[in-house]
């Protein structure tokens, strides 16, 4: 096992060094602008609570509050106000790092003698000359403890921004869990953990350095003052990156599975061939939601969808079981209600289901779900998240088939399906199209009581990017009906069993179909 890692994990960085390489450096950016941002804003406010004591402890409680929601949660619900991508996961980052510096500042500065201070009142210092003259060089040591550990915690946090499409090293780490690569996921932790540990250990140099004796305090206000000017054009670097451009680019991103980011890629260089529109390729998102939510304010221009989640997670409405119905109505209420445009169906209907080991299957004689509902008391559901919170998931299963398993456990969907392999649950959730149902053994039960509706997979658009480029459409369109479900179980099986690139296989395909040379 440990060698089959070992050999895994020296494969990808040898042969996706450049992604590698690319996401650190992306990785860093986030780390960097964001401790830049927090020193920004938790120096001058630890100043000014130096000179309003009252106010210290409500601000700093306040900051700690902050510090106490879990990383995830703070991403997540940022993303209907600021929209997905890098703005947010900034924004999380800086609030994740301005209590450390702010509690440092406030007490390095506090923790000053009194007596020194007198002195240079005494020699007709001003109080600003009091502060950079004296205060903040002596209290400097204990200002960089607090910004080397908000520092490593920013890294460290940072590696989850790929959920909301920020990119990072947090992007190949999810990558490897979907698809069950322990190196992928070496892949994105081992640079993360070393960029960690070199920004403690240069921060760690500046710490030193700061502490009362070691430098003159001639040499630590220029210190002091050379760290917020980088943290100031940090900054305004920021802003003027986060501005949009002129450039003709679309931007394409999709959500946290195999077949999601084949079907990216299948877009991206179909679009690249055909037109001169240039492709961006955002990270891939935790669910349904951030790409929806991407797409209504902007952030992202196209992405596939499925009728069924159209119809029940956006519009709120019952199952429309027939799909050419279903397809109609969701093409015809996302153009009313949100300004989305359906194009026409891929031609695979990735449904939900539910599946279980073959040998249970033959051993409980389980042929439909209705038949787990002599067993369902004994057995452990292993699911995505998403699937749990669903009126056409678990909700949906407990509500028409009076199903209530035994235990639910809640995980990450490239991880289910070693739970299931290992015993550890007996029934997981599951697309029609996954590759890895045939590949683990597994049997899908029918839905016998039609809980499910059907999901067959379309491109959906933004109206504003049609109209600005309204060749997208006739290029995409090209794909109906073009994947076939048996199709796209052999795409996806390419990469989860395989270990096959997503991008090499989108490339592949789009080739065997004659759409690009």
């Amino acid at each position: 096992m440990i060698q089959e890692i070992w050999s895994d994990t020296i494969d990808v960085f040898t042969n996706r060094f450049q992604t590698i390489w690319s996401l650190l450096i992306e990785h860093a950016y986030l780390s960097l602008i964001a401790i830049a941002i927090a020193i920004f804003i938790a120096v001058p406010l630890g100043i000014f609570l130096t000179r309003h004591a009252k106010l210290a402890e409500p601000v700093i409680g306040i900051a700690s509050i902050f510090q106490t929601i879990p990383s995830l949660a703070l991403l997540v619900f940022l993303v209907p106000f600021m929209g997905t991508g890098k703005l947010p996961a900034i924004i999380a980052l800086t609030i994740y790092g301005i209590l450390p510096i702010l509690r440092n500042t406030y007490l390095g500065i506090k923790g000053v003698d009194q007596a020194t201070v007198e002195a240079g009142v005494g020699m007709g210092m001003t109080t600003r000359q009091v502060l950079f003259m004296v205060e903040l060089p002596l209290a400097l040591g204990v200002i960089m403890g607090g910004i080397r550990t908000a520092a490593v915690l920013i890294v460290g946090v940072a590696t989850i921004a790929g959920l909301i499409g920020a990119g990072g090293l947090g992007d190949l780490i999810y990558r490897g869990l979907q698809t069950y690569n322990s190196g992928l996921i070496l892949g994105g932790a081992i640079p993360a953990a070393l960029l960690a540990i070199l920004l403690d250990f240069l921060l760690k140099k500046v710490e030193q350095k700061a502490q009362p004796g070691a430098m003159s305090k001639r040499a630590k206000k220029r210190m002091l003052i050379g760290g917020i000017s980088i943290a100031t054009i940090a900054v305004l670097f920021t802003i003027i990156s986060l501005l949009p451009t002129q450039q003709k680019e679309i931007t394409i991103t999709g959500k946290s599975f195999t077949e999601q980011e084949i079907m990216v890629y299948i877009m991206g260089h179909l679009i690249e061939e055909q037109t001169d529109i240039t492709v961006k390729y955002e990270s891939f998102l935790g669910g349904s939601s951030p790409a929806f939510d991407g797409l209504r304010n902007g952030s992202y221009d196209v992405y596939v969808e499925y009728t069924g989640t159209g119809l029940m997670s956006y519009l709120k409405e019952p199952v429309i079981n027939d799909p050419d119905k279903a397809y109609e109505h969701v093409k015809k209420e996302f153009k009313e209600k949100f300004n989305l445009v359906w194009l026409q169906p891929i031609g695979f209907n990735n449904t939900y289901t539910l599946t279980v080991r073959n040998e249970d299957a033959k051993k409980y004689h389980l042929e439909k779900i209705s038949d787990l509902r002599a067993k369902a008391d004994d057995f452990i559901l292993g699911s995505e998240p998403e699937f749990l919170e669903r009126k056409d998931g678990y909700v949906g299963i407990k509500e028409l088939y009076g199903i209530t398993f035994k235990d639910v456990k809640a995980m990450d969907p490239g991880i289910i399906y070693s739970a299931i392999k290992n015993k550890d649950v007996d029934i997981i959730d599951a697309y029609a199209t996954d590759g890895r149902i045939q590949a683990f053994d597994l049997k899908i039960l029918e839905d016998d009581e039609q809980l499910f509706p059907p999901y067959y997979a379309a491109p959906l658009i933004r109206q504003e990017t049609l109209n600005q480029y309204p060749e997208l459409e006739k290029v995409l369109n090209q794909l109906a009906g073009k994947i076939s479900n048996e199709k796209m179980q052999t795409l996806n099986a390419k990469v989860d069993i395989d270990k096959q690139d997503y991008e090499e296989v989108a490339i592949a395909f789009l080739k065997e179909e004659g759409l690009i040379k």
